[in-house]
């Protein structure tokens, strides 16, 4: 049967027996072994470089794409609240989720299933020491993904597709590697693909850190 217990479920694939994300045993176990930590997931869906033309900032535009999929997406941890597209924009480069977002970077950085990509957010984001694994050894597929980032530090690349306004092949955006844990993954030999072409989005989620929204 499907459950409302935590999200609204809708059709066949998410009352299925198998679909985690729809069971209300499922959910509980889940929330009780998952070990604590921020969590990336991909998009099954694949998105032109306009990543900011569903909502009026790129940051909430990024957000609803994230929380489109999440449910949909391999997470395991469907308990985490907080869901941001894992872009760099202008007002909110990668390097400041904590800041901006009270992301906790103290904790490590997991894959949608709980395999760890890095022991704190800024080794995840940095560039400064290499991942512990790929994404692509992580369940987050082989494909590249947006991220108009550049590295080190994730700051916003100079090529962002118009901070995400654009989506020809007259500009282009940064995108990152699922298949490299080198410390330039973000933007391997600075790779850029044209705004017309259709990349996935990472999102990233998790608690935010009390202590940060206080700092702020």
């Amino acid at each position: 049967m499907c459950s409302s217990f935590y999200y609204n479920c809708l059709g066949d694939k998410t009352c299925s027996d198998e679909d985690k994300s729809c069971s209300t045993q499922a959910l509980l176990t889940s929330a009780l072994t998952v070990p604590n930590g921020i969590y990336i997931y991909s998009t099954l869906t694949t998105y032109q470089g306009n990543l900011a033309a569903f909502d009026s900032t790129p940051e909430i535009s990024g957000q609803n794409i994230c929380r489109g999929e999440k449910l949909f997406s391999s997470l395991v941890n469907q308990f985490c609240p907080d869901v941001w597209a894992f872009i760099s924009t202008e007002s909110v480069p990668l390097s400041s989720f904590a800041t901006s977002f009270s992301a906790p970077i103290n904790l490590p950085v997991f894959g949608p299933t709980g395999l760890q990509l890095a022991s704190t957010w800024d080794n995840f984001t940095l560039g400064s020491v290499s991942l512990d694994r790929p994404l692509s050894d992580a369940g987050l597929g082989t494909d590249d993904f947006w991220t108009f980032a550049g590295t080190p530090g994730g700051g916003l690349a100079a090529n962002n597709c118009n901070i995400g306004s654009d989506n020809t092949n007259i500009v282009s955006g940064a995108t990152g590697s699922a298949k490299s844990k080198n410390t330039d993954w973000l933007n391997p030999s600075a790779a850029t693909a044209t705004c017309d072409t259709r990349h996935r989005v990472l999102c990233v989620c998790f608690t935010p850190d009390s202590s940060s929204a206080q700092a702020q």
